[in-house]
C-alpha cells in the first residue's frame, strides 16, 4: 500500500538497521539504508527519500550534525527526520530541537508508535503542500526561546515527560535511601557470598585451564617423542604444498616445521634418489583415488637415511597424512630374511659334507689299506699317497662346510679369550707380514667365555687373514677385547641376540672395505672377492658357523676405501676357566672285544669292519638301526660297544641306542657321522658324554676311539 513511500534508514548497526527494515517493509515501504551521515547526504543527492529515520550516536559525524546539514539545504529540508536514540535527557532533546529534528522516538521503541509517527509526519507533508500558515508554540528553556511547529509538538511531550520523571525521581530519593540502608546489611553478607563462589569458580577455572595446558604439554611432548610426523597438506598438479607439519617431522627428513612451509618441495628434495620416480607414481595415485600408502626413505638431520612409511588420504580437498619411522622395522626384516638365507645355504651346505664325508671315509680308509699293502719301494705309493692328500684336502672342505651350518662336532670348555688371543699373537705377527702393524688392546680383566679352543684360534685366524688381503700395501689392524652387557633394547633392534652379559671381540682393518653388495653375500659360502686361486669362499662361512654354534653373533661394520670392523659376541660366562686335561693313555689298539656296527653306507659299513677286524675285533654288522635291533636281541650277552652311524633309514642312531640302553644300561656307544645335530649333540653327545667321530675317519682313528672307549673305567650312557 505504501510502495510509492521511499524511507531512508541511517544506522551504524547492522542488528538495528535490519530491524528498522523488517518492520518498515512489513508495511511495504521502500527502505533504504546508509551507514553513517555521510553515505546518506551522498544518497539524499542522488534520490529522492520521503522521510527520513536516522540514529544519534554514529562514528564520524553524528545524528545532530547530519540533520542540521539536512535541513540547511533547501533541496532536503521539508523531508521530515525521526531522531532514533537511547538518549533521554533535557538537553539532548534541546539539541534535536535546535538541529531541526522533526520527531524525536526513544529506543527500544514499539513498532506501531514509530509506524504512526511516519504516518503522521507523511500527512503533516501532504498537509503543507495545500498551504496554510504555520501554527506552533513558542517558549523559553535554559535562557533561550524556541519556536515549536504544530507538528512537533511531540518533542515538546518527551521533554514535559522527562522533567516529570525527574520531580517524581526526586520524592522517591528518600524512600530509596531507607530500603538501600535496608538491604545494604543483606547486599553485604550477599556481596560476600558471591565472593566466596566466585573465588571457588575462578579456582576451579584455574585448575581446569592448567589441566588442559598440562594435557595440551603431554600431547606435544608425544607427538616429539613419537618416531611420527603429522601434516596437512594442499595437493598440486605436481605434488604436496604442505601447510601444516608436527615437530617430528625435524627428525625424520632434518627440517623445522617452518622450513617445510616456506618452501614447497623441500619434502621431496630429502627423498632417497633412487625412491623419487616411485614416490610421484604414489602422489598420482594418491590425487586418483584418494588414498596411499607407500614407503621410502628420508634424510633424517643426522645426514643418514630413515624408511618412512608414508599414509595420507585425501578429505574435503585436503592431503591428511603421516610419516612414520619404521627404520628398525626394516632393519629386523632384513635381519630375518639374511638369516632365513643362512639357515638354508646351512643345511644344503651340511646336506653336501655329509654325504661327502661318506665317500671320504670311504677314499681315505680303503686308501689307507692300499697304502699299508705296498711295499716300501713300490712305484704306485707316490700315487696312492696322493689320493690320500686329495682325500685330506676335501676332508678340510667339508670340515668347514659343517662349522658354517653349524654342524661340526666340538668341545667346548672354559676359556679366557685375551690368553687366547696372546697365544697366537706370534702367530698372528708372522701371517700379517712387515708391512702391517699389529695393535692388541685387550681387557684388564678375564674375558671368559666356553668355546672350543681351536674354533676360537680358527676365528681370529680367518679374520687377521682377511685383514691382510685387503690391505696389499699395508696398514693396521686392530684387536681389541671388552666385557659388556646388551641390553633389551640392543636385542629388539638385533633379532638373534639375548639381552645379557658377553665377551665383545673387535677385529678393525684399514683396508679397502666392502661394498655393499658384497656385504649382502659375505657370509655365503664359496662367496670371495678375491683373485682366482686367492680363497676358498670358506674362511668367513666358518667364522658366522663357529660364532652361531657357540650361541654369539658377529656384526660387520664397513665402506669403500674406510676399512671394516667385524664385532663378535660371545655369551660371558662365570664358570672357573678349564685348564684341559690330558687324554687317557690306551693301554694298545688292538682287542678281542665283540663290536656291534650299525652303518646304511656300504662303502663306510665295509671300511669299518675291516679296520675293526685287523684289528682283533669280533665284528656284527647291520645296515640299518633295525636289523642291529634284531642282532643286538640274540647276541646281549657278547656285544661290548656299538658303532653306529646317527643318520640311517628309519630308526636313527640315537633312537637305537636309547632302545638298547633301556634294557642294558650303560652300554658303551660310539656315534659316528658326516653330520650332526647341533641339538642332539649339546644335548646327547656333551651332557651324557657320550662318544663321536666325525666322519670322515681313518682307520688308526676309528681303532684308537674304540679301545679309549672300551678301557673307559665305567660306561657312559644316559
Amino acid at each position: 500500500m505504501n510502495r510509492e513511500t521511499d524511507i531512508l534508514v541511517v544506522e551504524d548497526s547492522n542488528t538495528q538497521a535490519e530491524l528498522a527494515r523488517e518492520i518498515l517493509e512489513r508495511e511495504n515501504y521502500g527502505v533504504f539504508r546508509a551507514e553513517n551521515g555521510a553515505k546518506a547526504l551522498k544518497m539524499l543527492k542522488e534520490q529522492r527519500f520521503d522521510i527520513i529515520l536516522s540514529d544519534i550516536e554514529m562514528p564520524g559525524m553524528d545524528g545532530y550534525e547530519f540533520c542540521r546539514k539536512v535541513k540547511d539545504d533547501p533541496a532536503t529540508k521539508n523531508i521530515p527526520v525521526i531522531l532514533l536514540t537511547v538518549l533521554s535527557d533535557p538537553g539532548d532533546i534541546i539539541r534535536g530541537l535546535e538541529s531541526g529534528a522533526d520527531n524525536f522516538v526513544t529506543k527500544p521503541f514499539d513498532p506501531d508508535y514509530l509506524l504512526s509517527w511516519i504516518k503522521h509526519h507523511l500527512t503533516n507533508v501532504e498537509l503543507r503542500k495545500a498551504g496554510g500558515a504555520q501554527a506552533g508554540l513558542e517558549f523559553f528553556f535554559a535562557g533561550r526561546k524556541h519556536f515549536l511547529a504544530a507538528d512537533r509538538m511531540q518533542i515538546l511531550d518527551i521533554l514535559l515527560s522527562t522533567y516529570e520523571a525527574a520531580v517524581n525521581k526526586n520524592r522517591e530519593v528518600k524512600k530509596a535511601k531507607l530500603e538501600l540502608e535496608k538491604l545494604n546489611g543483606s547486599l553485604e553478607t550477599k556481596v560476600e557470598e558471591r565472593t566466596a563462589d566466585l573465588s571457588r569458580e575462578i579456582e576451579a577455572r584455574a585448575k581446569a585451564e592448567e589441566d588442559l595446558s598440562r594435557a595440551r604439554q603431554r600431547e606435544d611432548m608425544v607427538l616429539r617423542t613419537l618416531p611420527v610426523a603429522f601434516f596437512y597438506a594442499k595437493p598440486e598438479k605436481d605434488g604436496l604444498r604442505i601447510e601444516w607439519v608436527s615437530e617430528g617431522a625435524e627428525k625424520l627428513c632434518g627440517c623445522k616445521p617452518d622450513e617445510l612451509l616456506k618452501t614447497r618441495d623441500l619434502w621431496f628434495s630429502r627423498i632417497h634418489p633412487e625412491d623419487k620416480e616411485r614416490v610421484k607414481a604414489d602422489l598420482a595415485r594418491l590425487a586418483a583415488t584418494g588414498t596411499m600408502n607407500t614407503e621410502y626413505r628420508l634424510q633424517a638431520s643426522g645426514g643418514e637415511y630413515r624408511w618412512v612409511l608414508a599414509s595420507a588420504t585425501i578429505i574435503d580437498g585436503h592431503v591428511l597424512g603421516l610419516w612414520l619411522d619404521i627404520s628398525e622395522k626394516r632393519t629386523l626384516e632384513l635381519q630375518f630374511r639374511q638369516a632365513q638365507k643362512m639357515e638354508a645355504v646351512g643345511r644344503l651346505a651340511g646336506g653336501v659334507a655329509h654325504d661327502f664325508n661318506n665317500l671320504l671315509t670311504a677314499i681315505e680308509g680303503y686308501t689307507g689299506f692300499l697304502l699299508k699293502s705296498l711295499a716300501a719301494d713300490d712305484k704306485r705309493r707316490e700315487d696312492v699317497v696322493e689320493i690320500g692328500k686329495a682325500a685330506q684336502a676335501a676332508a678340510t672342505l667339508t670340515k668347514q662346510l659343517l662349522t658354517f651350518s653349524r654342524h661340526q662336532v666340538f668341545q667346548p670348555r672354559v676359556l679366557d679369550c685375551n690368553a687366547a688371543i696372546r697365544d697366537t699373537q706370534k702367530m698372528m705377527k708372522r701371517l700379517i707380514g712387515e708391512n702391517i702393524t699389529l695393535e692388541i688392546n685387550l681387557a684388564k680383566e678375564e674375558c671368559r667365555i666356553k668355546a672350543d679352543p681351536g674354533q676360537l684360534e680358527q676365528i681370529i685366524m680367518n679374520l687377521i687373514v682377511n685383514a691382510k688381503d685387503a690391505m696389499p700395501n699395508g696398514g693396521k689392524v686392530s684387536i681389541r677385547t671388552e666385557n659388556t652387557e646388551l641390553s633389551e633394547k640392543y636385542s629388539k633392534m638385533h633379532m638373534e641376540v639375548r639381552p645379557g652379559p658377553y665377551v665383545m671381540l673387535l677385529v678393525t682393518d684399514t683396508g679397502s672395505g666392502i661394498s655393499p653388495d658384497a656385504m649382502t653375500h659375505l657370509f655365503e659360502p664359496f662367496f670371495t672377492t678375491k683373485e682366482a686361486g686367492k680363497g676358498t669362499g670358506l674362511g668367513l662361512a666358518t667364522v658366522y658357523g663357529i660364532v652361531k654354534q657357540n650361541g654369539g653373533n658377529i656384526y660387520v661394520y664397513s665402506e669403500p676405501g674406510l676399512g671394516t670392523t667385524f664385532k663378535i659376541y660371545l655369551p660371558h660366562v662365570t664358570e672357573e676357566i678349564d685348564t684341559g686335561k690330558a687324554p687317557a693313555k690306551t693301554k694298545g689298539l688292538r682287542g678281542s672285544e665283540t663290536i656291534l656296527v650299525a652303518e646304511d653306507d656300504d662303502g663306510v659299513r665295509g671300511f669299518a669292519l675291516r679296520a675293526l677286524r685287523e684289528s682283533g675285533y669280533t665284528v656284527l654288522e647291520a645296515r640299518d638301526a633295525e636289523e642291529a635291533v634284531r642282532i643286538w636281541e640274540k647276541n646281549t650277552d657278547k656285544i661290548d660297544l656299538v658303532l653306529s652311524d646317527t643318520v640311517m633309514p628309519g630308526m636313527n642312531g640315537h633312537e637305537l641306542y636309547e632302545m638298547i640302553s633301556k634294557h642294558c644300561p650303560g652300554m658303551k656307544v660310539i656315534f659316528m657321522s658326516g653330520y650332526i645335530d647341533t641339538e642332539l649333540a649339546d644335548i646327547r653327545l656333551t651332557v651324557n658324554n657320550l662318544a663321536f667321530l666325525q666322519k670322515p675317519v681313518s682307520a688308526d682313528d676309528l681303532v684308537k676311539k674304540v679301545r679309549e672307549v672300551l678301557d673307559s673305567p665305567k660306561a657312559v650312557g644316559v
